[in-house]
C-alpha cells in the first residue's frame, strides 16, 4: 500500500509540474479528474487530494487539493469541468456556489498550521483569464497578508453595500469592493453579482478577478467584503488576486 501511495504521488508531482506547456495548463484538471476522482469512485480514498465530494454527482461535485509548491494553500477544485472565471455555467442558479463551498472548507489550512486560525486570516481567490496558468477552475483558499488584511480594515468605513472603489491599492492594484453583511458565504454567489453588476456582458467576465475577505463590522457584526479587480480597468491591474494571499500564514496566530 505504501509503494502504491508513493506512486501515485509521483504521478500526480508529474501531471502537476509538467514542463511540455500543451500539458502544464491543463495539469489541475488531470490531477482531479484522472487520479482523485478515479481513486475516489475506485478504492473510496481521495488520494493525492485531500476530499473529494460527488454525493450529487460528478456535475455538481468538487474536490479540495493542496498546492504541492507552497505550504498553506489549497484549492477547490469544481468536479465538472469549467475553464475559469469566464464559465457561462458559473452565472446559472443551477451552477454549485463554489465560493460557498470554498469557505465552508477552509478548515483544511487548519489541519496543516496545527491549530484554529483566526477568521480575519483566510481569504478566498479566483484569477482572471489572463492571470492564471491553469485552464479548470480553482478558487484558492490560503491566509491574507497581514499588510493587505491592516489596508482593508483601515478602509471599511468607506466601504458600502453598493460597489466602491477602494481608496488605497492592494499589491499596487485598484480594487471594487462591496460589503456582504452576513457570517458565510451562502446564496452569495459573487461570480453573478460580478457578472450581472460589473461585466458589460458575458464575455467581459474574463477580466475579473475575484477576493473574499473575512471582516468585522462597526457593530461587530461578522461579515466579508467581496472584491473585483478588473484587468486593465487601470493601468496597473491583471485580475490577479492571488498576489494578496500569504502562502506562510505567518502574520495570523491566535
Amino acid at each position: 500500500m505504501l509503494i502504491l501511495k508513493k506512486l501515485r504521488l509521483f504521478l500526480a508531482l508529474i501531471l502537476l509540474f509538467s514542463a511540455l506547456p500543451a500539458f502544464a495548463s491543463s495539469a489541475l484538471w488531470r490531477v482531479v479528474n484522472n487520479l482523485c476522482v478515479f481513486n475516489y469512485q475506485l478504492l473510496g480514498s481521495a488520494f493525492p487530494c485531500e476530499k473529494v465530494y460527488l454525493d450529487e454527482g460528478q456535475q455538481k461535485g468538487y474536490a479540495v487539493v493542496r498546492d504541492l509548491e507552497t505550504r498553506y494553500h489549497f484549492l477547490l477544485v469544481p468536479t465538472l469541468k469549467l475553464k475559469g472565471v469566464e464559465s457561462p455555467e458559473l452565472l446559472l442558479s443551477t451552477t454549485p456556489d463554489y465560493f460557498s463551498l470554498a469557505w465552508r472548507n477552509r478548515h483544511v489550512l487548519d489541519q496543516v498550521y496545527g491549530k484554529e486560525l483566526p477568521r480575519n486570516a483566510f481569504a478566498l481567490t479566483i484569477n482572471s483569464q489572463g492571470g492564471r496558468t491553469q485552464g479548470q477552475l480553482h478558487i484558492h483558499i490560503a491566509c491574507l497578508k497581514p499588510h493587505i488584511r491592516r489596508s482593508i480594515d483601515r478602509q471599511l468605513s468607506s466601504i458600502g453595500d453598493d460597489w466602491t472603489e477602494l481608496s488605497d491599492n492592494l499589491v499596487g492594484q485598484h480594487y471594487l469592493g462591496k460589503r456582504i453583511r452576513q457570517d458565510n458565504l451562502d446564496g452569495v454567489y459573487p461570480f453573478v453579482q460580478i457578472g450581472r453588476q460589473l461585466a458589460k456582458n458575458g464575455s467581459e467576465m474574463k477580466k475579473f478577478g475575484v477576493a473574499v475577505v473575512p471582516v468585522l463590522f462597526e457593530n461587530k457584526q461578522q461579515g466579508f467584503v467581496l472584491l473585483a479587480d478588473e484587468a486593465r480597468r487601470v493601468k496597473n491591474n491583471t485580475g490577479h488576486t492571488e498576489n494578496l494571499l500569504d502562502f506562510t500564514c505567518k502574520g495570523f496566530t491566535r
